[in-house]
C-alpha cells in the first residue's frame, strides 16, 4: 500500500475545500485506471451484496416499507423496487448497513460504501448513466469520504458523539452525486457545501443498539442526493464548509486535522486503501477474531481449557466494543452484540469466526459462549496502539487452566489492503449474503457487477419494478 501523498493540481491554490472539489472533477469516466477499475468494481459488488443481504433484516424490510411510501420513483430501492432517487439512497444506505458487513477504512474509521454507493447508483439510474459513471463518481466519492473522514480524527469525533460515517460520508456522497450528474468543480463545491449542512450521525445509538446507526449512513446518502440536486438548479453552499468559518471539522471533532483534507493522490486513488470486512461486526473486533482463530487451532484446543483470555482494544474503539464491561458480556440484541469485544471473542473460540446469524437469538443465550465471555478480559498495548490507526492489530494472551500462556500478535486484520481478501473470497462473501435471499438476483449481480462493459446502463444491474 502507498501512502498518499500531497499534490497541487494545475491551479489550485484555493480553499480545502474547493481543493477537493477540484480533485473530485477531474475523475473521468473515459480514463480510469485498470487497478482503480477493478477496486471500484470490487467494492461496488460488495456493497451490492450487503445491501441484498441486509433486505432480510427486520431494518431492511422497514426501510423498503419506508421508501414505499414515496410511491415508485427513477431509482431501484434494494434492487427490487423503485423510488425517487433521495429516498432509493437513504433506504439502501440503511440496508446496506445492516449486516455491519461494509467496507471500511483505517485512518477515518468509517464506511464509505454505504453512502457513496446508494447516492451515486440512485442518480446515475435515474439519469439512465452507465457502469463508467457510476464507477468514476463513486471514486470521487470515495476520495472525498476519506479525506474528510481522515481530517475528522475518528477518536476526537467520537469523543464529541458523532458518528465519522454519517458526517464525512454525506460530503462525500454529495461530492459523488455532483459528479454522477455531471456537475463542474463550482457546481460539486456548491454540493459539498450544502452538504456540509446536512451532515449528521449521533452515537447515541449505543445506548440500547438502536438502528438508528444504519440511519446513518442512509441519511448521508441522502443528504448527498438533495445537496446534489440543489447545486445542479444553482443553489450556492458556502466556499468552505470544511475549514472556514464554523466549518464541519471544528463544529464535530475535538482534535481535527485538516492537513489531512490536502493528501490527495490521483495515481493512487484512497478508494484502493479500503478494507473489506470479512465478518459481520464492528471492525475494532476484527483482529482480536483473527487472533483467537489462531489459537483455535492449536492441537487439541478446547475452551474449558481456558482460564483468561487477554486480548488488546486499540485506542479508538475502547469505549465502543469495551465498555462498559458487564453489559457488553450480555448484549441483549443484535448491534449490542456487533460491538461487543467480550462476546465475540468468546464466539470466536467456541464456534469460530462468527457467521452472520451468530449476532441474533438463539445465539445471544448460548450458556457456552456467555461463560467463556466472562474470561474475557481487555488491555492496551503500546505498540500497537502506536501503529494505529494506519494499522488495526491486537495481541492475545491465552492463560490456560494448567498454568499454560500463548501470546498471538496479529497486525492486520484479514481483509485489510496489507492482507486483502482474494476474488474468490470476495464473492464467496457476496454469495453467502446473497444467496440466502434471492439466489437468482445474486447471480444477474454478480455478473453485471464485475463483467458489464462500461457503456452498460446501470439500471442492468437492478431488477427493479416500477411498479412496487
Amino acid at each position: 500500500m502507498v501512502e498518499p501523498r500531497a499534490v497541487e493540481l494545475v491551479g489550485m491554490t484555493q480553499n480545502p475545500s474547493r481543493a477537493l472539489a477540484e480533485f473530485a472533477a477531474t475523475v473521468s469516466p473515459a480514463a480510469l485506471q485498470p487497478e482503480v477499475e477493478a477496486r471500484a468494481r470490487g467494492l461496488l459488488l460488495d456493497y451490492l451484496g450487503v445491501l441484498i443481504g441486509g433486505s432480510a433484516l427486520p431494518v431492511g424490510e422497514r426501510a423498503a416499507s419506508y421508501a414505499g411510501q414515496a410511491g415508485p420513483g427513477e431509482s431501484s430501492v434494494q434492487l427490487r423496487g423503485s423510488a425517487p432517487a433521495s429516498t432509493a439512497a437513504l433506504a439502501n444506505g440503511m440496508t446496506a448497513h445492516a449486516l455491519e458487513l461494509d467496507d471500511v477504512t483505517n485512518v477515518s474509521s468509517l464506511h464509505p460504501g454505504v453512502v457513496v454507493w446508494p447516492a451515486a447508483m440512485a442518480v446515475v439510474e435515474r439519469a439512465g448513466g452507465t457502469m463508467a459513471d457510476l464507477l468514476a463518481a463513486g471514486v470521487a466519492g470515495y476520495e472525498v469520504t476519506m479525506r474528510v473522514g481522515d481530517a475528522l480524527n475518528a477518536p476526537a469525533t467520537y469523543a464529541r458523539g458523532f458518528h465519522p460515517t454519517g458526517i464525512a460520508g454525506a460530503v462525500g456522497a454529495a461530492v459523488a452525486a455532483a459528479h454522477a450528474m455531471g456537475l463542474d468543480a463550482d457546481g460539486i463545491l456548491n454540493a459539498l457545501g450544502l452538504a456540509g449542512g446536512m451532515a449528521a450521525g449521533s452515537m447515541a445509538y449505543v445506548q440500547n443498539g438502536s438502528d438508528g446507526k444504519r440511519l446513518n449512513a442512509g441519511w448521508a446518502a441522502h443528504a448527498g442526493v438533495v445537496a446534489a440536486d440543489l447545486a445542479a438548479v444553482g443553489t450556492p453552499g458556502p466556499p468552505d464548509a470544511l475549514t472556514g468559518t464554523y466549518g464541519l471539522l471544528d463544529a464535530v471533532s475535538d482534535g481535527p486535522r485538516a492537513e489531512d483534507l490536502g493528501l490527495l493522490d490521483p495515481d493512487h486513488p484512497a478508494l484502493l486503501d479500503v478494507a473489506i470486512k470479512p465478518y459481520a461486526c464492528c471492525r475494532y473486533i476484527h483482529p482480536v477474531i483473527d487472533a483467537c482463530r489462531e489459537v483455535r487451532v492449536s492441537n487439541g484446543f478446547r475452551p474449558d481449557d481456558l482460564h483468561r483470555v487477554t486480548v488488546s482494544v486499540l485506542p479508538g474503539g475502547g469505549t465502543i466494543v469495551a465498555e462498559p464491561a458487564a453489559p457488553k458480556r450480555r448484549p441483549t440484541n443484535r448491534v449490542d452484540a456487533q460491538f461487543s469485544v467480550y462476546f465475540v471473542a468468546a464466539q470466536a473460540l467456541v464456534h469460530g469466526p462468527p457467521t452472520p446469524d451468530r449476532f441474533d437469538e438463539p445465539h445471544l443465550s448460548d450458556t457456552e459462549v456467555l461463560r467463556m465471555a466472562d474470561r474475557i478480559e481487555v488491555a492496551s498495548h503500546a505498540g500497537l496502539d502506536r501503529a494505529y490507526p494506519q494499522r488495526w492489530g491486537c495481541e492475545l494472551t491465552a492463560e490456560s487452566v494448567a498454568g499454560e500462556v500463548r501470546r498471538v500478535l496479529v497486525e492486520d486484520p484479514r481483509g485489510d489492503p496489507r492482507r486483502p481478501l482474494s476474488d474468490a473470497e470476495l464473492q464467496a462473501k457476496f454469495l453467502a449474503a446473497t444467496e440466502p435471499v434471492d439466489a437468482e438476483l445474486a447471480s444477474a449481480v454478480l455478473h453485471g457487477a464485475l463483467a458489464a462493459g462500461l457503456d452498460t446502463p446501470v439500471a442492468h444491474l437492478a431488477r427493479t419494478d416500477k411498479a412496487a
